[in-house]
């Protein structure tokens, strides 16, 4: 890989890993423009092709939201019980969802940026709605909407490569009225739990088609670490800023990306 692609790809993860400790969503929504583009002309079969996105997307998150959790632990704004509560329910739909993905060839890539758009817009939808400011404190929720929500966001992640958080903070917000602030902390840690079952399906697997000898199944070690030695400086610094902004800001920021993006993938199905 050439010196300016390694920086490019450096870039993407200072930029992913900032946004997943500012919004809690994992950063997969810059990474999988990045790792598209990278990808795009590999010469890979459509399931292939959906795999190798997928998994390098989901590589970079899982570093993503470590480095992010452990700032917001540093912090005080750490809630393990609500982690735990969402993340059981989600490793074991994310991690059937995943087998299906990476031994069935049904999942293409046309598919695939589908499914995208449309989690996409309906985030953006939901967040333009008008939210209720009724916001409840973390201790007094149930743990069952956080059972019901982790379910939701396994089959989600598997199948996008997000890493959850767009779907998680729109339910932690609407469904279960945490204000921003605590649903981007409750996110951003239950997303490394989700990734562990997802990244050994993917780890474990046989490529049909490798781009060389230091392959992971389908991680590619030369576009991973530079995305991950971007973010782990990142990241923290994208919590530490979410600390300081108010809910709204966090809100407006989190819709303006996600139309950034849904433009971008429109492109990409044209």
């Amino acid at each position: 890989m050439e010196i300016t692609q390694i920086v490019i790809l450096i870039l993407f993860g200072v930029i992913g890993g900032y946004l997943s400790g500012l919004l809690g969503v994992g950063g997969g929504i810059i990474f999988i423009p990045i790792i598209s583009y990278f990808l795009e002309d590999a010469g890979l079969g459509e399931e292939e092709y959906v795999r190798y996105l997928l998994a390098n997307s989901f590589a970079t998150i899982f570093f993503a939201g470590l480095v992010s959790t452990w700032k917001q632990y540093r912090m005080k704004s750490f809630y393990p019980k609500q982690i735990l509560y969402t993340a059981a329910t989600a490793m074991v739909s994310s991690a059937i969802m995943t087998w299906l993905i990476a031994r069935v060839d049904w999942y293409n890539q046309k598919a695939f940026y589908i499914l995208f758009l449309a989690l996409l817009v309906f985030t953006v939808f939901r967040f333009i709605k008008k939210t209720s400011q009724d916001f409840i404190e973390v201790k007094d929720t149930q743990p069952k909407k956080y059972l019901i929500t982790g379910f939701l966001t396994g089959l989600v992640t598997a199948l996008s490569g997000l890493g959850g958080g767009i779907v998680m903070i729109p339910l932690f917000s609407q469904y279960i009225k945490l204000d921003m602030k605590s649903s981007s902390a409750i996110s951003i840690g239950v997303i490394p739990l989700i990734l562990v079952p997802i990244l050994y399906t993917y780890l474990s697997s046989t490529p049909t088609t490798t781009f060389g000898p230091g392959q992971l199944g389908y991680i590619i070690p030369g576009m991973f670490f530079p995305m991950v030695a971007g973010l782990v400086f990142a990241a923290p610094l994208g919590v530490a800023t979410a600390q300081k902004i108010s809910n709204k800001l966090l809100q407006i920021i989190f819709a303006v990306l996600v139309i950034i993006v849904i433009i971008n993938t429109i492109f990409n199905l044209v």
